[in-house]
């Protein structure tokens, strides 16, 4: 313990994510509530890995979850190293999976005092047991049947080599602790009966074990050793609550302050999953959300703003927002629109340098290594995803939208039905004709005064609408009616036609292509 630390005041806060799956967001959130109150009261924030499961962890997915807490911006204090597989901190490790000796101490204290006993009951006795208490409207709790098993009783069954699992006594009072989100709780210590510590454990002197130690008990000598004084997590963890509160108690170890977040569901009002959408933060990332959208979101779930209003924050605005006292305990909604809305703002901030290194990977096979781009690619491709970021929620839309930079068939323009209808007027045929022959007869780049000289000429001479002249040109160049102003667009095709030589069709090419030549 660090009592001094908890004595003068000084907050710490854990996140203990589990490596057996992906950073989803209700842990995402747990995360940065954590983070958030570390930074904005001083306090420490530790990260320990809950890798007790050895089946079902991978050292993949610890390698993702740092990954993704990075990406998010949300450092921690002590934990794993970011980079390595070392940790930082004297209160580790910082890995459950090696802190085994550690829980088997503890468990040996327990029996040694009285407080925790070895129970010897089949699956089959706890069914029946299980089945009584339904019968008898009761609590599905154990019943307490070894808690007076004698010495010798105890040591028969383990020298037979039995299988057995260790209880903790429950306290015989009404269990109790508090809880900044729902106030002060109790619960009555004969509905929660004698919380299994550790499972699967075996005598004998063959094939002994000493067992498994379970998700509460282990997540409470965690906690109290590494001094956490207020442990925020989602309010699934409320029913395991009495049952940690329990082995505080029985160690005489101070209980923390509990924060118990609301619940995140769908937009159905069922529980947030896989089926409404992408839940994964490294889903997010591939999709193209920044990251500083993503967190001001994850705020904006389960909390809010003293005002009531204000929902744009930076992360240094969080943290000077933060309080726990803000968090509400209605479920919350998980609007991807309004995710989406986040994100459009978002982008509009980012530098032209770091929106293209963003988006560069989109493109594959389209554009150089990114390494070995010149100054002067980078400029013009900044200027390409420019174009199309007012119309697209997330930056993975992009390759789609600006497809027509670096391709243009005019076979699949022509059998877009929408673009039919229009292609089939003569005044179509009319103004592509007309401005094939501008095209053709100059010598050079395309400037985009050319082509709005051009452009006026072929109106004139055609005498059709802004409609009929710039739908079919569109169509012709783009592949599509609708698509950035001619202006902004045609340099930039000719750019990376001519002086690029990135291998895309200029002006010309694409007319030639589409009228015939």
């Amino acid at each position: 313990m660090i009592e001094g630390d908890m004595e003068n005041g000084s907050v710490r806060v854990r996140f203990a994510p589990s490596p057996t799956g992906l950073l989803h967001v209700g842990n995402a959130r747990t995360a940065l509530f954590n983070w958030l109150y570390a930074r904005r009261t001083g306090g420490k924030l530790i990260v320990r890995i809950e890798d007790t499961d050895l089946e079902r962890s991978k050292s993949s997915y610890e390698r993702q979850l740092i990954e993704d807490l990075l990406w998010l911006g949300l450092d921690w204090d002590e934990g794993p190293n970011e980079n390595d597989p070392g940790e930082k901190g004297e209160l580790g490790p910082y890995r459950q999976s090696k802190r085994l000796e550690i829980y088997s101490t503890h468990t040996a204290q327990l029996l040694a005092e009285g407080k925790a006993y070895r129970c010897f009951c089949s699956p089959e006795e706890l069914e029946e047991e299980r089945r009584q208490a339904i019968a008898e409207n009761r609590a599905q709790v154990y019943s307490g049947k070894c808690r007076n098993l004698n010495k010798q009783e105890t040591r028969e069954s383990l020298l037979r080599g039995r299988v057995y699992c260790i209880r903790l006594k429950a306290p015989d009072h009404p269990i109790r602790f508090h809880d900044i989100v729902r106030g002060d709780l109790e619960v009555a210590a004969e509905t929660v009966g004698d919380p299994i510590l550790v499972r699967s454990a075996r005598g004998g002197t063959a094939g002994a074990s000493p067992g498994i130690p379970v998700y509460n008990y282990v997540v409470t000598i965690d906690d109290a050793l590494m001094g956490i004084t207020h442990v925020i997590r989602g309010d699934d963890h409320i029913a395991n609550t009495p049952k940690q509160v329990a082995v505080y108690e029985a160690f005489g170890w101070p209980v923390p302050t509990f924060v118990h977040l609301s619940t995140i569901l769908g937009a159905d009002s069922e529980r947030l999953s896989k089926r409404h959408g992408a839940t994964a933060m490294s889903s997010f990332r591939e999709m193209g959300y920044l990251p500083e959208a993503l967190v001001n979101y994850l705020a904006l779930l389960g909390w809010a703003a003293e005002d009531g209003k204000t929902e744009l924050f930076t992360p240094t605005q969080l943290v000077e927002a933060f309080t726990l006292e803000r968090f509400t305990t209605g479920p919350a909604i998980f609007d991807y629109e309004k995710l989406n809305s986040l994100n459009r703002h978002y982008m509009k901030l980012v530098s032209p340098a770091r929106l293209a290194a963003l988006c560069w990977d989109y493109f594959g096979g389209l554009l150089p290594e990114k390494e070995e781009a010149s100054p002067a690619v980078l400029v013009w491709f900044f200027q390409v995803i420019s174009l199309f970021i007012p119309s697209i929620s997330h930056l993975d839309e992009i390759p789609a939208k600006a497809a027509f930079i670096f391709h243009m068939d005019p076979n699949l323009a022509r059998a877009v039905q929408e673009n039919a209808v229009i292609l089939e007027a003569e005044s179509s045929q009319l103004v592509l004709n007309e401005l094939a022959n501008h095209v053709r007869s100059h010598i050079g780049p395309v400037s985009a005064s050319d082509f709005a000289t051009w452009m006026n000429e072929v109106k004139t001479a055609t005498r059709v609408s802004d409609k009929e002249l710039s739908d079919p040109v569109r169509i012709a160049l783009t592949g599509t009616p609708t698509g950035p102003e001619f202006d902004k667009l045609i340099p930039l095709i000719e750019q990376g036609a001519a002086e690029l030589n990135l291998g895309i069709p200029n002006v010309r090419q694409r007319l030639d292509a589409f009228v015939g030549v």
